[in-house]
């Protein structure tokens, strides 16, 4: 064999180091492309204010020696209460079934239902993201913008805040801040770097009121009922006309609600319950299956999380949530809290609070039909979910037909990114 044909060792070995070399290379050039493109989104997030969430934290299961599954020790809502915590890693040695779910499929997202997290309001809400692509027009009626400049009743003297929720108590809200802390209507930042050691909030209280949604949607759907009336209204469009059909003045509304023949003068009116004949209920009814959710023509019918949140979908600083349910005990925690006592009203028994523009409702609630109240609680699965509140008996159960035709029911869900969401989209609706 001539010595040109011959294979050189060294020369092999050095061709080989050189392939490694160039393969190391491409490798390197990739990872930093990649590392360089993660930290400018990283400071690009920083920059708006974004808040970055830590990763779903890695579930090590012990390896059962047995194909049966104990009954689930924790309820789901349990599991993602202890992920949101930061104590999910205290108790993940188990054959929890809820646990084992989440090992086997680790990128499925979670499934609970709404109100079962060991949560207050609150607590959940900081962990919710409302998806800017989907309630895009709840977060513009809501017009908390940046967070920089959000109307608030605020007290100077007691560092305490309130933001305001339409149809969720505000009425009582705005009067007891007024009355009882000496507090203004006006505008703070409500970014959360805002309440760190120097910033312009730092040791203010933040606090709101929620309501059930369903119970809300009523109120909500009354007040935008009347303000966009033609009566009300100087827009010659709306969206949805058959609402006011053959209805031209506050007067012709009223006699559907207080037929003339029930009533000795339209004084009767005011305060009474709904007389009318399931008209008015009827055309709610209507609208309801015809609303898609995503489209609210009035702020009145805003869901209430995007206005607790920034125009990209993340909260604002809320310190405490109370709910209306027990409007009086949550304001003589809060005088409790504030001023040393709890408050009362002038006939001296404890907790008295105002009630609001406490008008009765002008459709008979009780002509809604139960499909309806359903549909309602999945317009407004976004505040279930991320307000932690559970739903009313109503909507529970498996009255929901998904993609597959199986009848099943309303659930929210924790994604990768740790992050609270309604598991139906108005967009995409099981009803």
């Amino acid at each position: 064999m001539s010595s040109s044909r011959r294979t050189n060792p060294f020369n092999m070995a050095l061709a080989a180091l050189f392939a490694m070399a160039c393969i190391f290379s491409v490798v390197m050039f990739t990872f930093s492309a990649s590392a360089t493109n993660r930290a400018y989104k990283y400071q690009q997030q920083v920059e708006l204010g974004i808040r970055i969430p830590n990763p779903m934290p890695r579930v090590e299961l012990e390896e059962s020696t047995t194909s049966s599954v104990s009954s689930p020790r924790h309820q789901i809502g349990d599991v993602v209460s202890r992920i949101l915590q930061g104590s999910a890693d205290k108790d993940f040695g188990t054959k929890d079934a809820g646990y084992l779910k989440l090992h086997d499929s680790p990128k499925k997202l979670l499934q609970f239902s709404p109100g079962t997290l060991s949560l207050n309001h609150s607590e959940a809400l900081s962990h919710c993201w409302t998806k800017t692509q989907v309630y895009f027009n709840h977060l513009k009626q809501g017009n908390r913008g940046d967070g920089s400049n959000v109307p608030v009743s605020y007290s100077d003297q007691y560092k305490l805040a309130y933001v305001m929720l339409p149809k969720s108590g505000s009425s009582t809200a705005r009067h007891m801040l007024k009355e009882e802390f000496n507090a203004i209507e006006t505008k703070k930042s409500l970014l959360h770097s805002s309440f760190e050691q120097g910033g312009e909030m730092e040791g203010v209280t933040v606090i709101s009121f929620v309501r059930d949604p369903l119970s809300r949607f009523f109120s909500q759907y009354d007040e935008a009922y009347v303000r966009t009336a033609p009566w009300q209204s100087k827009s010659t469009s709306h969206p949805f006309p058959y609402l006011h059909e053959g209805l031209h003045s506050y007067q012709d509304y009223e006699d559907v609600f207080c037929p003339p023949d029930t009533r000795r003068s339209r004084k009767d009116c005011v305060f009474r319950q709904s007389k009318e004949n399931g008209t008015l209920a009827s055309r709610l009814e209507r609208f309801v299956f015809d609303y898609n959710g995503l489209d609210p023509f009035d702020v009145h019918l805003t869901l209430q999380v995007p206005m607790l949140s920034f125009h990209t979908g993340l909260p604002l600083h809320i310190t405490q949530i109370y709910n209306t349910t027990d409007s009086q005990g949550g304001w003589n925690a809060i005088a409790k809290q504030f001023l040393g006592k709890t408050l009362e009203d002038k006939g001296g028994k404890k907790g008295g609070v105002i009630a609001g523009r406490s008008y009765p409702r002008r459709f008979n609630s009780k002509l809604v039909s139960v499909e309806a109240q359903r549909r309602i609680c999945e317009l407004s699965l976004l505040d279930y979910c991320c307000l932690n509140i559970p739903l009313p008996d109503v909507c529970k159960g498996a009255h929901y037909t998904g993609d597959d035709g199986e009848k099943r029911d309303l659930f929210c869900t924790l994604n990768s990114n740790r992050y609270i969401q309604p598991g139906i989209l108005p967009n995409n609706t099981l009803t």
